[in-house]
């Protein structure tokens, strides 16, 4: 168990608790799975609050994007069988390729908070 995930929100603490997530591969529902959905949460609040400012074709499919990595792990957390890790591992690329573009595009909180 690890010490206590920072939230303040960022794409990068997100991605810090998904590269933990990863790492641990608990065989069940943990505070792993936890505070990464908490992270993941939280980031999406600041990407909301960039889709409501921009309201553009793009600004919705990060969002999209973002909300399949969530549904992932989502899954995953409480799986029907077997932890599936491969997808996890995919989606964890998907969001770390999200955070490069947003990091590329200079939008507020895209790496840190």
């Amino acid at each position: 168990m690890h010490a206590e995930t920072p939230r303040d929100g960022s794409g990068e603490a997100a991605l810090g608790a998904l590269d933990r997530l990863l790492a641990d591969r608990p065989n069940r529902v943990s505070h792993d799975f936890s505070a990464a959905m908490r992270c993941l949460t939280d980031f999406r609040e600041h990407m909301l609050a960039e889709a409501r400012r921009e309201d553009t074709t793009q600004a919705r499919e990060r969002l999209a994007r973002l909300n399949a990595v969530i549904s992932v792990f989502y899954g995953g957390q409480f799986p029907i069988g077997a932890v599936p890790w491969k997808h996890l591992e995919n989606a964890r690329d998907g969001f770390a390729a999200l955070l490069q573009e947003l990091s590329a595009a200079e939008l507020p909180n895209a790496g840190t908070g």
